[in-house]
């Protein structure tokens, strides 16, 4: 008889399902009510509340020719005419078309090239040159345009509600001038010599940088090598950049005006003598304004002297417009050129160089044209993010509420305070 007893084997080992895939993930998302920029856009429509600068003073020339300057999503034309005045008006000319940054620049302002119809800097149509008598209803031709004002070497603009418009802002940092002090506001580079130095990203991302000191304390010395010049001489020790402390040396704070952050360390002054505390203080002031202080020479305790403007072009590009009180012209240049990514300037890297020294813009760039923010995973280190996200929101919540957000309108006196510096700690400084 044949033995049919079954016997018991072992199961083969069945390997658990890998977790964590990227597979069936969401689409991702960027935040549209912080880094949309455009007309009628939640963040489009806080910017205007706000003057922005849009060019360099000394770069537009009296007579010279018009600038094309995309702003806010919105294209225009800078221009100074023939007797000085600075003006923007919309780039499609309002007869039929054409471009103005084709147009001449006449005494009293801009003449298109398709028909000669002519502008002055608040869009009145002065002439239609193929019409009888000049265009005997001329009066009824209105080119768009926008308000400026010059300051602290740039010319700024507003694009917001014409009964909205607030003072042009003052900073006690700017003004007054000392002896032998001027505005310095050119980028030494071309392309960038009138509107700025502009860059393929969406403007948050550079923006929030300002307010992540974490990322020095990695990019710019461990990853890629020391690349703020002075270090170790005239500005930072190389302790300051040390990972394994920063989160603990950082805090945030709010201000009245926004937000900064304030990383302590220790050095000894130049000079020598002995090893002091000190703070390095950097502040945001909404919308979009960077107190950066002097990193290649640090003097501790000294008049803060320079703004840079995170200036959105659109919803993917941005320009940086700055302006630096000083009696010294290498302080601009000192800036400009103050950070080297393997002994090089930026332009200057090969492809090769980029991956294996890379810097701000490799870093920020490679979010994307707007970086995804459901793909984030935010950490504490992160808190000085979160808390300029959290103003951005109160900012555009409080002009759809018919509110005016926050520094529009100038504090009594007139100049605002920028608390940005690098200062010897004499107490602890409260954190948030």
């Amino acid at each position: 008889m044949t033995d049919t007893t079954v016997t018991d084997t072992p199961a083969p080992d069945i390997p658990a399902p890998d977790t964590g895939t990227g597979y069936g993930r969401k689409l991702s998302s960027h935040d549209a009510r912080l880094t949309e920029v455009g007309p009628g856009t939640p963040m489009g429509e806080a910017l205007r509340r706000y003057w922005h600068p849009i060019a360099r003073s000394a770069g537009l020339v009296a007579g010279d020719r018009p600038h094309r300057a995309r702003l806010l999503g919105e294209n225009l034309v800078a221009f100074r005419d023939g007797q000085g005045r600075p003006g923007v008006v919309f780039e499609r000319c309002s007869h039929r078309g054409s471009s103005l940054s084709y147009g001449r620049i006449e005494e009293d302002g801009i003449r298109c090239c398709y028909h000669g119809w002519k502008f002055d800097v608040q869009g009145h149509c002065l002439e239609q040159a193929c019409e009888p008598d000049g265009g005997r209803r001329r009066n009824l031709a209105r080119q768009p345009w926008y308000p400026v004002e010059e300051r602290y070497g740039l010319v700024f603009v507003y694009m917001g509600p014409p009964e909205s418009k607030p003072e042009l802002p003052r900073f006690d940092c700017l003004e007054p001038l000392g002896e032998g002090e001027s505005y310095h506001t050119d980028w030494l580079a071309p392309d960038a010599e009138v509107l700025g130095m502009e860059q393929d990203f969406n403007w948050l991302q550079i923006y929030e940088n300002a307010v992540d000191p974490v990322h020095a304390s990695w990019l710019h010395s461990h990853h890629s090598g020391f690349q703020f010049q002075g270090t170790g001489t005239t500005g930072f020790p190389e302790s300051y950049y040390d990972p394994t402390t920063v989160a603990d040396r950082v805090t945030y704070h709010r201000t009245d005006l926004g937000v900064k952050y304030v990383q302590s360390y220790r050095d000894r002054p130049v000079g020598g003598g002995e090893t002091v505390d000190l703070d390095w203080a950097v502040e945001l002031q909404l919308p979009n304004i960077l107190a950066l202080p002097d990193f290649i020479r640090v003097a501790p305790d000294s008049r803060h002297d320079m703004l840079i403007w995170v200036v959105p072009v659109d919803d993917t590009h941005h320009r940086l417009v700055f302006s630096i009180r000083s009696a010294d012209p290498e302080r601009a240049a000192s800036f400009v050129f103050g950070i080297k990514q393997n002994g090089k300037n930026n332009w200057e890297m090969t492809e090769e160089e980029r991956h294996r020294f890379p810097g701000d813009y490799e870093a920020q760039r490679s979010q994307g044209d707007i970086t995804q923010h459901s793909e984030e995973t935010l950490a504490p280190s992160d808190r000085g993010v979160v808390m300029l996200r959290r103003m951005l929101r109160t900012m555009v919540d409080d002009v759809e509420a018919g509110r005016t957000p926050l520094g529009v309108t100038n504090p009594d006196g007139g100049l605002r305070s920028v608390a940005s510096g690098v200062f010897t700690r004499t107490a602890p400084a409260a954190g948030v």
